[in-house]
């Protein structure tokens, strides 16, 4: 692709941080404060400090996943010489996606525990809006990739590396769907586990040898 056909990636980047930077913040605010009325005592205040665990595992994972989300992303971009307008659509369902997670989160804090199936409803809605994310996160930086998005002078190895790096997130979501389906919350365990190799930096990136 002609690179001046392509727009700067500075502007889009603002957007990218933006959006996730919110998304983020706003996780925190379904942690509810115990009213002072409800808590006479130092005994009740723990109480309903305990109660409130659901609320705190949830923020705790869709902060971890979403932080992911922010560093492949983070760079990605940093691997890209420009944007055009496709990317921009895709790049913008993305994000849509991102910024629905603090809802499955709340939905996810309320209901993980409940009767009627409907603790299993919600951990597959949960995990099933990771694996959306994820696949609106591959197919970004496969069109980057095929569409001649990305700098010239990066090693086609590494970049296909990455690649394979970015569609393995999106196959463990599967599984972990799969799983939701079968045995509820515990499938929540599959994508937590193998969370600390997607906070890594992942493949190496450098530039063509010789």
């Amino acid at each position: 692709m002609n690179g001046s056909r392509l727009m700067d990636v500075a502007g889009w980047e603002a957007f990218v941080h933006g959006v996730f930077a919110i998304t983020i913040t706003l996780l925190v605010l379904d942690i509810r404060v115990p009213p002072e009325g409800a808590t006479p005592t130092a005994a009740a205040l723990v109480d309903a400090l305990l109660a409130e665990g659901p609320r705190y595992a949830a923020y705790a994972l869709s902060f971890l996943y979403v932080g992911a989300y922010w560093i492949a992303t983070h760079r990605s971009l940093r691997m890209a010489q420009g944007v055009d307008h496709r990317f921009l659509v895709i790049g913008l369902l993305y994000l849509m996606s991102i910024a629905v997670v603090p809802f499955v989160s709340a939905l996810l804090a309320e209901y993980i525990g409940a009767d009627q199936d409907r603790n299993r409803v919600v951990v597959v809605v949960f995990i099933g809006w990771q694996l959306v994310v994820s696949i609106l996160a591959y197919a970004s930086l496969l069109y980057s990739w095929r569409a001649g998005l990305l700098k010239p002078s990066l090693d086609d190895v590494a970049v296909r590396g990455w690649l394979r790096f970015a569609l393995a997130g999106t196959f463990i979501w599967i599984a972990a769907v799969v799983a939701a389906v079968v045995v509820g919350a515990a499938a929540l365990l599959l994508p937590a586990v193998l969370l600390p190799v997607y906070l890594r930096a992942g493949p190496k990136l450098g530039p063509k040898a010789g």
